[in-house]
């Protein structure tokens, strides 16, 4: 995760990539823990939203190329 990190500041299109499943991976998990935790669960569920929009947003990750 911190080598993808790094990588999206360099502008890789695999660390774009990477970032994108794990933080869907991150949203799809915290579904499961609404009951329990609900403002941590929908807080982080944002969070993740808001990463893979930034990172779609950005242009580091481009399909075309």
């Amino acid at each position: 995760l911190l080598v993808a990190g790094f990588l999206l500041f360099v502008g890789s299109a695999v660390a774009g990539a990477v970032a994108i499943v794990l933080a869907g991976l991150s949203a799809v998990s915290n579904f499961v823990f609404i009951p329990y935790y609900p403002f941590w669960s929908i807080l982080m569920i944002a969070l993740a939203v808001y990463v893979i929009w930034a990172v779609t947003r950005s242009g580091v990750f481009d399909p075309r190329t």
